[in-house]
């Protein structure tokens, strides 16, 4: 599966991996135990309806880091983040016994939706681009009415990451990177690992989830940074020390997201190694967790996407 980033590993200008650095990294890997986040929440849905509310819930997922961070109360808890998407949007399920019902999500105005997204600091960051994100879902599905009959004829992961990044025009997260298109497709493979746990019919038809890559983001490079897997030549370093934004699709970008999934999957192989079994999405998971806890040396690099 490394061999799809190892293009721009090998034509990176800007990052590079410290292969020496992994085996210390592995030693400080301490819980291998995944759980998916639907285990943390009490919702009596149907399968349809957890299928529509994980497609929202991903197709806002992205971009977190503006300033002063965006945060919310739910049930006595200050979230933020991704997190504070989660929770808005389940506790919009919690509160209106509509919201999961296609004809009603279709006609649903900006104006209410904003509403979803009260928060106790700040506005949600670039809501206009997740309201169309989430108009833009909710209308393939809402017009196309064999769209679970497909859903559930596909069978296995990677034709269920192809569907969709096919269907919905955000989740296609590609870049151009020195004459080769770099496929990435972050919220998608998180939404095929969504679709996995939550859907009986798609777990039975899919069997597994182990064909697709890690997740790019901005978390897990900055933790691969900390702990010297990637290094950022003086250029680039300077740019994300001082917290300048890194355009998206630029070859900065592309080489922090490539070079961070290649890095992942030899964490993978050499856990399996010691054997240890664990698929890219769920060590992905562990290492995003781990770097939330761990006290933060460097910040992130700053891209304005909706992809991640």
């Amino acid at each position: 599966m490394k061999e799809k980033f190892k293009y721009v590993v090998d034509n990176s200008t800007y990052v590079k991996i410290n292969y020496e650095k992994l085996d210390n990294f592995i030693n400080n890997l301490d819980d291998l135990n995944y759980q998916h986040w639907s285990k943390e929440v009490n919702l009596n849905l149907n399968e349809k309806e957890w299928i529509i509310l994980a497609i929202l819930i991903e197709s806002m997922n992205f971009c977190f880091w503006a300033k002063p961070k965006w945060k919310i109360e739910y049930h006595k808890d200050i979230l933020s983040g991704s997190n504070a998407l989660f929770y808005s949007v389940i506790k919009e399920v919690e509160n209106n016994k509509k919201f999961l019902d296609i004809n009603y999500l279709y006609n649903l105005k900006y104006q209410d939706f904003k509403k979803i997204f009260t928060s106790v600091e700040g506005e949600i960051p670039l809501i206009e681009n997740r309201f169309n994100n989430f108009k833009e879902v909710v209308n393939v599905i809402h017009n196309d009415s064999n769209f679970f009959t497909e859903l559930f004829k596909i069978n296995n992961d990677q034709e269920l990451l192809k569907f969709i990044t096919s269907k919905f025009i955000s989740f296609d997260d590609k870049s151009l990177y020195k004459g080769k298109i770099i496929y990435f497709n972050k919220r998608a493979t998180l939404l095929v690992n969504d679709l996995y746990y939550l859907s009986d019919t798609i777990r039975k038809n899919v069997k597994n989830v182990n064909n697709l890559s890690g997740c790019a983001d901005y978390g897990i490079p900055r933790t691969f940074r900390d702990y010297g897997i990637l290094e950022y030549n003086n250029i680039l370093a300077e740019k994300v020390d001082n917290e300048k934004e890194i355009l998206h699709d630029s070859h900065m970008e592309v080489e922090i997201r490539a070079n961070m999934l290649y890095a992942m999957e030899l964490i993978k192989e050499k856990l399996q190694e010691k054997g240890i079994i664990i698929n890219s999405v769920e060590l992905d998971n562990l290492i995003w967790w781990m770097g939330k806890k761990q006290d933060k040396k460097t910040p992130a690099h700053h891209t304005i996407t909706i992809y991640y």
